[in-house]
């Protein structure tokens, strides 16, 4: 995980870089995949705001250091948002 962050229900939120995905473990120990996209570029930085998870796409697999000196990134870089399911989040 690039990315975690957690709630006042005790569950934590992790990004999946591999998987272009965000899951989260419920306090049990149960992991769910909470949204899974080829545009989720290496998800990034988690942040919890009004019943909303936010996180950044920031694509670090495709800067020049991994590409022989080109830059692969595609602008604009982008922010997602999950509404989550209990607003007092």
């Amino acid at each position: 995980s690039d990315g975690i962050e957690a709630d006042s229900l005790g569950r934590i939120y992790a990004t999946d870089y591999e998987q272009g995905s965000i899951r989260r473990r419920d306090a049990a120990g149960h992991w769910t995949t909470l949204a899974r996209d080829p545009r989720i570029q290496w998800p990034d930085t988690l942040a919890l705001h009004g019943g909303w998870l936010y996180f950044t796409a920031n694509q670090l697999h495709r800067q020049a250091l991994f590409h022989d000196g080109k830059d692969e990134r595609v602008k604009p870089y982008m922010l997602y948002g999950l509404q989550l399911d209990d607003p007092a989040l």
